[in-house]
């Protein structure tokens, strides 16, 4: 005590040195771990003055030292409160506590697909003129349509079928289709109402060799597919109007009678050339006129123009002379023609 009394200063300095000897030796780890110190050569209180001059004063040792007393105790808590969890006292999906199921996720709705709109059916194009009286005098068949109402039938992209296509087919004509029917084995397939000299005027009349008429037969039986060939025998009879009015008739009816078969109106077989540059009346350029005005009623859908002139006549658009023995009717053995033109010409959607 009396050495205290004496010295004071003295005394004070060493317990200065010793407290900063012992927070040097403390924030060594810490807050002094950057500090370069040798303790060969340095006491360890040199720490505390050398970090004093980079701004580390001691009193952080305080502050550094408590942040790691509440860093354990957070992690304490935490580990105490995943040992609760673990414990499965408080598991979900166990007795008390709900289990909590992942809501699933909503199935996309996939987008209706669009319905396709049918195509409607080709309007029937309106005569560009009427016949002339002169015409008329002279037995001429006024090409009162153009061509338009062929062209547009042409658009139509037919398919190849076989024999059996015509399984539930009816034949509809004249002469000409009485040779389709004697010379090819079409009539194994389809019916046919044929009659030489028969006109688009007594189609629906004519007691055909007593099956009975048209009008019987779609009654009797359910037809897929009817053909029509008939106007060389009314050459020369009435106008085009005339003809085109009856054609029209006939062809509405057929459809009434059977509104599901498709209908195929097949173009006036041509002459042959000697036959048409000698004859006023039967001729290419009637027949042509009158095929130009039944081409009309094709829509593409349900009534079809086919025109087998494309592979019976020749570059100029005669008959072929090889294929005729009277210039007007086919030879037998080229009604086979005729049939593969029907083969190629089939409607199957």
């Amino acid at each position: 005590m009396k050495l205290i009394k004496k010295c004071p200063v003295v005394i004070l300095l060493i317990s200065i040195g010793v407290l900063l000897t012992i927070v040097g030796a403390a924030g060594r780890r810490t807050i002094y771990a950057d500090q370069e110190y040798d303790p060969l050569k340095k006491p360890v209180l040199s720490i505390v003055f050398t970090a004093i001059n980079d701004a580390i004063y001691p009193w952080e040792l305080l502050i550094h030292e408590n942040q790691e007393v509440m860093a354990r105790g957070d992690v304490q808590e935490t580990e105490e409160l995943s040992e609760e969890g673990s414990d499965g006292e408080n598991q979900p999906g166990e007795e008390g506590i709900p289990a909590i199921t992942p809501s699933p996720s909503p199935k996309p709705t996939p987008s209706p697909e669009p319905t396709p709109v049918p195509e409607a059916p080709l309007e029937r194009l309106e005569p560009l003129r009427e016949s002339t009286h002169e015409e008329y005098l002279n037995h001429i068949s006024a090409d009162i349509y153009g061509d338009a109402g062929t062209k547009r039938a042409a658009e139509y992209e037919f398919a190849t079928v076989d024999e059996s296509y015509f399984d539930d087919a009816l034949f509809i004509g004249d002469s000409r289709t009485v040779g389709l029917r004697d010379y090819t084995d079409l009539s194994e397939h389809a019916d046919f109402y044929c009659e030489t000299s028969l006109t688009i005027y007594k189609v629906m009349e004519e007691n055909f060799d007593g099956q009975g008429t048209v009008e019987e037969a779609l009654s009797n039986k359910d037809y897929g597919k009817i053909y029509l060939m008939v106007g060389i025998n009314e050459l020369g009879r009435g106008t085009t109007e005339d003809f085109m009015e009856k054609y029209t008739e006939v062809v509405d009816t057929i459809h009434a009678l059977e509104p599901d078969a498709r209908i195929f109106i097949q173009g006036i077989m041509r002459v042959s050339g000697k036959k048409s540059n000698s004859d006023a009346i039967f001729n290419n350029s009637n027949i042509n006129a009158r095929n130009n005005a039944i081409a009309t009623l094709a829509d593409n859908k349900q009534i079809f123009y086919i025109d087998v002139n494309e592979v019976v006549c020749d570059e100029e658009g005669n008959l072929h002379e090889d294929y005729t023995f009277d210039q007007i009717h086919l030879l037998g053995a080229y009604d086979e023609i005729w049939k593969q033109f029907l083969l190629e010409h089939g409607v199957v959607e």
